[in-house]
Formats: structure tokens, sequence, C-alpha cells
């Protein structure tokens, strides 16, 4: 049995919520906005790259992060999220965007697993995202 691989859109749709900014309204202690201000989706950090990996091609995911002088190479395996690897689904009973289940879902773990770190405190360079295990993973609609 052979590796299983992503389909071709993740990466471009990974790409295009990365790079993404959203407005921020921060509030006071009395609920008045503050400010409004475009906020980056990686905030600190600086994508370097993102693309399949050279050797196993469509079935890993590499993305490679930067900030405060530190680097952090995140690997993503298509054999750890088997129903969503195609990236094919999109279900709006949690994901009302535009972009497929996966890249969604994978932003969100890449988000939670390395963005909320300050990147000067990060504990490790190397990281691969998974889905935590108190976390059941989402099942394509049926066709």
């Amino acid at each position: 049995m052979g590796r299983k691989e992503f389909g071709p859109s993740v990466i471009p749709e990974l790409r295009e919520i990365l790079l993404s900014t959203s407005e921020v309204e921060p509030y006071d202690p009395d609920g008045r906005v503050t400010e409004v201000r475009d906020m980056p989706f990686l905030e600190e950090w600086q994508l370097s790259r993102l693309g399949f990996d050279p050797d196993l091609g469509g079935s890993r995911v590499v993305c490679v992060l930067a900030g405060a002088g530190r680097t952090v190479t995140a690997t993503i395996d298509a054999d750890d999220f088997p129903d969503l690897r195609d990236n094919a689904s999109a279900s709006p009973e949690w994901n009302s965007s535009a972009y497929h289940d996966l890249a969604v879902l994978l932003s969100t773990l890449l988000q939670e697993q390395v963005l909320t770190w300050d990147p000067a405190e990060i504990p490790t360079g190397q990281i691969s995202i998974q889905l935590p295990s108190d976390r059941g993973l989402l099942k394509p609609p049926p066709r």
C-alpha cells in the first residue's frame, strides 16, 4: 500500500489563509472599541516556505515559519488526515469560508501549535502538526 497524498489545492489554499489579514477591534474595560486595525494571520511570524516535501511529494506538506531569529519547520503528513486529505470537502456546519475543510483545519492547527507561541520562546524548531487526541477528525459529508 502506497503513501496517501494531499490534493493539489491544499498548498494554494493554505498559503492564501496564512498570508491573509483580518480586521481586529480591541475593546476597553467599558466595552468600547479602542481601535480598528488589520492583523496578519501569522501575526509576528513570517512564512519562509510552504510546499510539498521535495522527497515525499504530496504525502507531506512542509511549512517553514520564521520570527525573532528563530525558524520552525512544521510538517503535515497526509496519513494523519485520512478523511480530509483530498481537500475536496467543505462542511458548512463548521466551515463557512471559501476554502476546503482541510486547508481551514490545517491553518487552525498551525495557529494552535505554532503561531500562538512567541517566536523567541517556542521550544523546538521541528513540529509535526497533528490533530490533538481529544478532538475527533471531521468526516466529509456523504456523497
